[in-house]
Order: C-alpha cells, then sequence, then structure tokens
C-alpha cells in the first residue's frame, strides 16, 4: 500500500510539474498575491493540511494568486479521484472479497463518478473565475466523499481505498479553501 501511495503522489506531482511547464497562468482578476507559504498557513486547519498543501503546490511559483495554487491543487484532486476509483475497481474484482467490502466499496464507486464530475466543475470555476455554482459544488464534493468514507468505516477502515478517500477529501477540502481565499469569496 505504501508503494503505491508514493507511487500516486509521485504521478500527481508530475502532472502538476507539467501543468505548470506548459499552461500559462489561469489565476483571477484581483486576485490576492502570496507566496505558497503563505497561502498553505492561511487556509490550513492543522498540520496535516498544512504538509498537503505545501506537498501539493510545491512545483508552483513562489508568489502566485491563490486561485492558481487553487488550480494546480485541482488538477491534482482530479487524478487522486481518478485513481481511487480505478484502484476501487479493480478491488472489486477479487472474487473473495467479503459481501459487506464489496457492497461498500461497489457504493464509493458509484459517488466518485458524481465526485469527479463536481471537481471538474470546480477545475472549470477557478479557470475561468466564474464562480456561480463553487459553494454548492464544494458542498456536494465534501458530502459525496464523506459518504463514501461513512459507508468503508465500519467495514473497510483498513483497506487501502479508504485512505485514498480521506486523502481526496482532504485534497477536496484544500481546493475549495483556497478558492474561496481568493476571488470566489467574493461571489457569496
Amino acid at each position: 500500500m505504501k508503494s503505491m501511495a508514493t507511487t500516486i503522489y509521485v504521478l500527481a506531482l508530475s502532472l502538476t510539474t507539467t501543468t505548470l511547464l506548459f499552461t500559462s497562468s489561469s489565476a483571477c482578476p484581483r486576485d490576492p498575491l502570496m507566496t505558497i507559504a503563505s497561502a498553505c498557513h492561511q487556509v490550513s486547519t492543522g498540520q496535516p493540511v498544512l504538509e498537503l498543501c505545501m506537498k501539493t503546490l510545491h512545483a508552483a511559483f513562489e508568489n502566485s494568486e491563490v486561485t492558481e495554487y487553487a488550480n494546480i491543487a485541482t488538477g491534482t484532486s482530479q487524478y487522486s479521484c481518478q485513481e481511487t476509483q480505478r484502484i476501487g475497481k479493480n478491488l472489486l474484482q477479487n472474487p473473495s472479497l467479503p459481501k459487506e467490502l464489496r457492497a461498500a466499496y461497489d457504493h464509493c464507486i458509484g459517488k466518485y463518478d458524481m465526485v469527479k464530475n463536481k471537481i471538474g466543475a470546480i477545475d472549470n470555476a477557478v479557470r475561468t473565475c466564474w464562480f456561480a455554482t463553487f459553494k454548492q459544488d464544494c458542498v456536494e464534493v465534501a458530502a459525496a466523499i464523506d459518504d463514501c468514507a461513512h459507508n468503508l468505516q465500519p467495514v473497510g477502515s483498513s483497506s487501502p481505498l479508504y485512505k485514498m478517500v480521506l486523502a481526496d477529501r482532504d485534497l477536496s477540502t484544500l481546493i475549495c479553501s483556497l478558492a474561496l481565499h481568493g476571488v470566489a469569496k467574493q461571489w457569496h
């Protein structure tokens, strides 16, 4: 599991670095300019989120607009959610998987279709600076991921899928917090 998580993290970081190299700034007008450390400290609710933020944004330009940081985190989150769903589907292929665990995995895989769509909507909001449904999208992503984690906890809290779902929850919270720290807060 540790090597799988490391592989996913390395691939996500590679994706972030590639995105930074080949895309122009997608920051919104009038968005606050901050260092990575300042942005991460302002949106973090504790040490684990601070560390996640710093790792996610490690390849970003040191002084960027907050929505630029949210855009980078969104790419990482999209990749992570795709991997979570892929791993979940692979786990369902195990014929000896207990019935309760199979039902919990299946429930999560279904939820992740909506999660990926809403993360896509959040990504679009951050890129276009159009935040009309942004807060609702953030709420729906958090609710779907929490529902998935809640269903997994009694039967599979030690499973790799459960740990990935919790990581996805932290990433989605980070995206929404970063964008809400920027110009998205002006929309509501």
